[in-house]
């Protein structure tokens, strides 16, 4: 079989070199770019770190402004409250007592027709997307009978009020009003319920049992949030129908929706759930049950921002210096070229640097253009530099060639989500075994 003699080449090669010193020599060499390789690693932990660094203060603008505008929204609602007094005893049937407690109602029907409109806001050079909702929520009560009731006081249904539970008051953008049995009604600000929870809307709803029900509803809520909008499944049947332009939906919660599309132009979803798919009943004393633990709904999700790809395109970082430097070594192996552990070193820097400029350029131009442009400026920065110390114009484009290979190959990694992992590996088997074929005839020994 044939073999590939190694004898450093250059100034001051007068003769054959012995093996022993060419194997000295080969070690040497890999040595050296050992050092170099983690000599390299401290700028690109800084440069990682940077990245951090900038993500972190993207997300404080991200929240500065969403505590502007609104934060998430969680609509729990509407839920009949009616006080009731009670007498009590102790233990031993003695020393009455009268007591006031809260009954609540949850409707029988409850619809929510939703769309979301994604909207932009900027902090100096960050963009968060915050959302505008248009809520048309409907339904009917119905009075349970006296065996579900088990009453055992006097309900003072004068007193009824009519409350929907909301994260983030600072989201509504429209005077509520609500049709009940056709009559209107107007919300107020403020509720302060434990079982509802600490925020919301409500109005006082007199009602007389043996006329008020059934009793159907109807409100249309504007309501301002960010990142998400979830609600609780109060009906005995609950639907829900939100659609938005927002293509990067996330479905959140204890509930999945039962029919959903994603496209560009951007998402549909229905809910449809029942009462028996949740822990508490539709109708309830005290506070014995919380509506807090069944929440369902929608992200705004961003699948991965600009950080987020530029931290895994560094992560992927010793991968394109591990193949370059690979390159280098193995044309100096067979062409016989000789490269310095400083050439080494100050290709490892720009490409180094094309993390640093990809960073930068994204923060302004976004990731892909970025990218683009980063691994040009490059590409051409390492071929220019190659061709002044590789004698052949073709390993300078080889060269080249492995890098644009190397990057375009992590570009298409980080587009992807459920498939990285498994591309990646097998992409990396296929070099590894391309690197074998090449060094198969290779006489390390020179024997």
């Amino acid at each position: 079989m044939e073999t590939i003699n190694q004898e450093p080449a250059g100034p001051g090669n007068n003769g054959p070199v012995k093996s022993g010193e060419i194997s000295r020599h080969l070690m040497l060499k890999i040595v050296f770019i050992g050092l170099v390789f983690f000599v390299l690693m401290i700028p690109k932990l800084m440069i990682v770190g940077l990245m951090e660094e900038r993500k972190s203060t993207a997300e404080s603008a991200r929240r500065e402004v969403m505590e502007k505008w609104s934060t998430d929204q969680v609509v729990r609602g509407p839920v009949l409250t009616v006080p009731m007094r009670e007498t009590v005893t102790d233990k031993e049937g003695k020393n009455p007592a009268v007591v006031q407690t809260l009954q609540y109602f949850l409707p029988q029907e409850l619809t929510i027709a939703g769309q979301l409109t994604p909207r932009d806001r900027f902090r100096s050079i960050y963009k968060v997307v915050v959302y505008e909702s248009e809520l048309r929520i409907s339904g009917t009560f119905a009075l349970p009978s006296p065996e579900v009731l088990q009453v055992s006081g006097e309900t003072e249904w004068s007193k009824a009020e009519l409350s929907i539970g909301l994260s983030d008051l600072r989201g509504i953008s429209n005077m509520v009003e609500l049709v009940w049995n056709g009559e209107k009604h107007t919300f107020l600000p403020g509720m302060d319920d434990p079982v509802i929870g600490t925020g919301g809307i409500s109005l006082s709803l007199p009602l007389d049992p043996a006329t008020s029900f059934p009793a159907t509803f109807e409100c249309i809520l504007h309501l301002k949030g960010s990142h998400s909008l979830h609600f609780s499944p109060l009906g005995e049947t609950t639907t829900v129908t939100l659609s938005s332009a927002w293509n990067d939906p996330g479905f959140t919660g204890s509930f999945l929706p039962v029919n959903h599309t994603v496209d560009a132009g951007g998402f549909t979803a229905d809910w449809k759930i029942l009462h028996f798919n949740r822990n508490f009943p539709q109708t309830w004393k005290g506070d014995k049950y919380k509506i807090g633990g069944a929440d369902f709904g929608v992200e705004l999700v961003t699948l991965a921002d600009h950080y987020q790809k530029n931290i895994r395109s560094a992560k992927y970082g010793i991968l394109v210096i591990v193949l370059v430097f690979i390159s280098f070594f193995l044309s100096e192996v067979i062409s016989g070229e000789r490269i310095h552990p400083v050439q080494y070193a100050l290709v490892g820097f720009a490409l180094l640097l094309f993390y640093l400029l990809l960073l930068s350029l994204s923060e302004h131009l976004g990731f892909n253009i970025a990218y683009l442009i980063a691994s040009v400026a490059v590409l051409t920065m390492v071929f220019a530099y190659s061709g002044s110390f590789l004698k052949k114009r073709i390993n300078s484009l080889m060269l080249t060639a492995v890098l644009a290979a190397s990057f375009i190959f992590i570009f298409v990694l980080l587009q992807m989500e459920t498939y990285a992992l498994v591309t990646g590996s097998v992409v990396l088997f296929f070099i590894l075994g391309m690197i074998m074929y090449l060094t198969r005839k290779i006489n390390w020994y020179n024997e």
